[in-house]
């Protein structure tokens, strides 16, 4: 049983909500941790091989284990979040997502949203994601989500609250052309919410790679085929998880994700987007919650046209002197 449907049992849901969410958050940390200690030992071992393999340490290294606490860590406020912005209710949500988080650069949304063509803001399975959706409808911005769920229970519950804030869901495991349902959402004037690592929803090129995480691939062609039927703008977002009450959203344009790259140019949005992700999972590994996905990214076949590596020790030795 994997962790995600272990801590969205029936009971453990009762639980939560009569405890209260201080009280919840510290049993979703300790049945977390047995879970990863007893079934999930095989994620925990596979989490930790690729966190060794990306920052180029074996796992017995001390800095990687203190890196591997810390995606542990980010694993289980990344459910409780979930089940946080899933159960608690409206006003009380609203409250704490304007308390406990930062968002000065939503004017990098409104900037972009202000050409009427829509706006794709693509994020990653990176800090406090479930957060995202929600924090952009309380601040009365027209919001769509691409989603998939693990559990009925959850889907159904999700739906009802998208439903109080205004948001609107995308199922991909039941909607039949999320694609055509995506263009209009954009068409719309309307931000749409996806994820850039789904590794396992990739489309990958045959002949354009990319690096990604040191693993050479085939570029998944999804976001530049929605960008180019759509004519959307694309802005790259995630919220960086301080702790459970302190949070910062950050958004770049192409334009800015260019100049953090330090490259002129980029053959595709879906790259920059990939190489940006990338740049921030090297600088604060503890924020990535798929870690456990790392060796299921597809290896590059067909005849390459181009691959772009990251300059990836620098970023690198810095998340490794930080956990030294």
């Amino acid at each position: 049983m994997s962790l995600s449907v272990f801590l969205q049992w029936r009971f453990n849901i009762f639980l939560y909500r009569t405890l209260g969410w201080g009280l919840a958050r510290r049993l979703i940390f300790s049945l977390g941790r047995l879970h990863l200690l007893w079934a999930g030992r095989g994620d925990r071992h596979r989490i930790e091989a690729a966190a060794a393999e990306v920052l180029g340490r074996g796992e017995g290294d001390p800095r990687i284990r203190r890196i591997v606490k810390g995606i542990f860590s980010g694993i289980l406020s990344h459910y409780y979040e979930k089940l946080f912005i899933a159960f608690e209710s409206v006003g009380r949500a609203t409250r704490f997502l304007y308390d406990a988080v930062r968002s000065d650069d939503l004017e990098v949304l409104r900037d972009a949203l202000a050409s009427g063509e829509g706006v794709i803001l693509v994020t990653g399975h990176y800090g406090a994601i479930e957060y995202i959706p929600t924090l952009l409808a309380v601040h009365r911005l027209p919001v769509t989500m691409i989603a998939k769920f693990k559990t009925v229970r959850l889907r159904d519950q999700v739906f009802e609250q998208a439903r109080k804030y205004g948001i609107r869901l995308i199922d991909a495991g039941r909607t039949e052309n999320v694609m055509g349902r995506a263009i209009r959402e954009l068409k719309e004037g309307r931000i749409l919410v996806t994820e850039c690592d789904e590794i396992e929803e990739w489309r990958p090129s045959r002949r354009q790679g990319v690096s990604f995480l040191g693993r050479v691939t085939g570029m998944d062609r999804t976001l530049n085929i929605l960008q180019r039927r759509s004519g959307a703008r694309v802005v790259f977002g995630v919220i960086h998880r301080y702790s459970l009450t302190r949070y910062r959203l950050f958004m770049y344009n192409e334009k800015q994700m260019l100049r953090q790259l330090d490259v002129d140019a980029s053959p595709s949005v879906g790259e920059t987007v990939l190489k940006f992700l990338e740049m921030k999972i090297y600088r604060h590994p503890e924020q990535w919650y798929e870690w456990k996905k790392y060796f299921d990214i597809p290896p590059l076949t067909g005849t390459v046209i181009g691959i772009r590596h990251a300059a990836a020790v620098p970023v690198m030795g810095a998340a490794l002197q930080k956990a030294a």
